[in-house]
C-alpha cells in the first residue's frame, strides 16, 4: 500500500507543478518576452536533463537514422508548443489558458481517430461535443481577459493540436529509448529551433529580476525536469488509464493559483465553461467497464 501511494505522490506532485505553471509563466513576463522565455526553458531543461543522465551514469546514444524523426518531435513537443503556449498566455489570462488545457486530451483523441481511421465510440463523440461547447464558452466570456483574449486562446488551442503532433511522432521511437534520453535531446533540438523565433521576435535581453529568475528556474527545474521525471516515476506502479484521470485535476490547479496568487477575477461563465470542458474530457477518455474488465 505505501509503495502504491508513492507513485500516486509522484504524480500529484507532476500535476501541481503543472498546473502553476502557467501562473509563473505569467510572472516571468515581467523581464522575459514568450519566445525568450520558451528557449531559455528550453535550454536549461536540456542541460539538466543531460547533467541528469550523467550522474545517473546513462550512456545511451541517440542513433543517427533516428535524429530527424525526434528533431521533429523536438520541434513540435518543445518549439512550437511553449510558443503558442507562451504567446498565449501573453494575451489572454492564466485562468482561461488553464481550462482550455482541460480540452487538450479530447483534441489528442480526435487526432488519435483520425490519424489511425477508428471511429470514436458514442460515448466519445458525446464527450468531444461537449468539451468543444465548453471552449465555446470558456472564450466567449473572455472579452476582459488579457491584451487580445480571443487570439491567445486560439493560439492555447493550436497548443493542444501540436502537442498531439509531438506525441504521434514520439511513439514511432519511444520504445527504443529510454525516456530521459528520448527527452534530452527533444529538449536540445527544441532549444536549437527556437533560436530563430527568438530573433523574429527582437525583443532585448533584460536582467532578470529576483521574482522573474525564480520563475524561471521554477519551470525549468520543476516544470521540465522533476514533474517529467514524478509522471514517469508514478507509471510504474499506477495505469496510464488512472494517470490520465488525474492530470484532468491541473485545471483546479492552475484555477487556485491564478486566484490566489495573481489575484485573477473568475467569472461564473468562465466556471461554467470549464466544468463543461472538464465533464467533456472524462466522458470522452473514460474506458467502457466491459473493457476495463476484460483488460484484467
Amino acid at each position: 500500500m505505501r509503495n502504491v501511494m508513492k507513485h500516486y505522490a509522484a504524480i500529484l506532485t507532476a500535476i501541481v507543478f503543472w498546473g502553476a505553471s502557467y501562473m509563473v509563466t505569467a510572472l516571468a513576463y515581467e523581464t522575459t518576452a514568450p519566445l525568450q522565455l520558451g528557449f531559455v526553458r528550453a535550454a536549461l531543461a536540456a542541460l539538466l536533463f543531460f547533467l541528469y543522465r550523467a550522474l545517473s551514469g546513462v550512456r545511451e546514444k541517440l542513433q543517427r537514422r533516428d535524429m530527424p524523426l525526434c528533431a521533429l518531435s523536438g520541434l513540435f513537443g518543445v518549439t512550437l508548443y511553449f510558443a503558442l503556449q507562451n504567446v498565449g498566455l501573453a494575451l489572454t489570462s492564466s485562468t482561461t489558458a488553464v481550462l482550455i488545457v482541460a480540452s487538450y486530451p479530447v483534441i489528442i483523441l480526435v487526432m488519435e481517430s483520425a490519424v489511425r481511421r477508428v471511429r470514436p465510440s458514442p460515448h466519445q463523440i458525446v464527450g468531444i461535443l461537449a468539451a468543444i461547447a465548453g471552449i465555446k464558452i470558456l472564450t466567449g466570456s473572455s472579452a476582459d481577459a488579457g491584451a487580445r483574449p480571443l487570439l491567445g486562446n486560439a493560439l492555447l488551442i493550436g497548443t493542444g493540436i501540436v502537442w498531439g503532433l509531438y506525441g504521434l511522432t514520439t511513439q514511432k521511437i519511444s520504445r527504443r529509448y529510454s525516456t530521459s534520453t528520448l527527452t534530452a535531446w527533444q529538449m536540445l533540438f527544441g532549444a536549437l529551433f527556437f533560436v530563430p523565433f527568438v530573433l523574429f521576435e527582437g525583443h532585448p535581453w533584460v536582467m532578470p529580476t529576483m521574482k522573474s529568475g525564480l520563475s524561471i528556474f521554477f519551470l525549468a527545474v520543476c516544470c521540465s525536469l522533476l514533474a517529467f521525471l514524478c509522471y514517469n516515476f508514478a507509471l510504474k506502479g499506477i495505469s496510464v488509464t488512472a494517470a490520465t484521470s488525474l492530470l484532468n485535476l491541473m485545471p483546479l490547479v492552475g484555477l487556485v493559483c491564478a486566484w490566489t496568487a495573481l489575484h485573477e477575477s473568475i467569472k461564473v461563465s468562465q466556471l461554467f465553461g470549464g466544468a463543461v470542458i472538464v465533464v467533456g474530457v472524462l466522458v470522452s477518455t473514460a474506458v467502457p467497464r466491459r473493457q476495463s474488465e476484460g483488460d484484467k
